[in-house]
């Protein structure tokens, strides 16, 4: 513990503030697998064990039953202006709904809610699950996908 103290909390105090005025700190957001070994289970279904949802804030897999939006209107109850924590928010859009006109007005209205909600971080995963099945099966026509793992 000293070691950690010395080298890595001591030197923040000199690290400032952030642009929200929040005491800048190391944080560990991979926690999530860790933490599910600890954490009992849960009413919505979480089992005893089970890892915790990614980024500290995204829905656990199969939870997302009401859409993106609603989501966001959850997530947007956690007071990301004065917290100290890191909260990543991992959202899977479906690309096939933002095509055209009126997928462009559900992207600006998603976005305008991620805004005034003052969500402070959000990254998107925009891909259907057959492309993922068909990058597995041959990767040399998938160079240009990104996998992006969070934790």
């Amino acid at each position: 513990y000293n070691r950690t103290r010395d080298e890595v909390l001591l030197p923040c105090k000199d690290w400032g503030r952030s642009s929200r005025g929040i005491p800048t700190a190391p944080q560990n957001i991979a926690a999530y697998t860790v933490a599910g070994v600890l954490l009992g289970a849960l009413p919505n279904g979480r089992r005893l064990g089970d890892t915790c949802y990614d980024g500290g804030c995204s829905p656990g897999a199969g939870l997302d039953k009401k859409g993106p939006t609603a989501v966001l209107r959850s997530v947007g109850k956690i007071d990301h202006v004065t917290s100290h924590r890191a909260n990543l928010l991992n959202q899977r859009l479906s690309p096939t709904q933002l095509v055209g006109d009126k997928g462009f007005e559900l992207w600006h209205n998603y976005i305008k809610t991620w805004h005034d909600l003052r969500i402070n971080h959000v990254q998107f995963n925009m891909v259907d699950n057959e492309t993922l099945y068909a990058a597995q099966k041959e990767p040399e026509k998938y160079s240009e996908l990104i996998v992006r793992v969070s934790g």
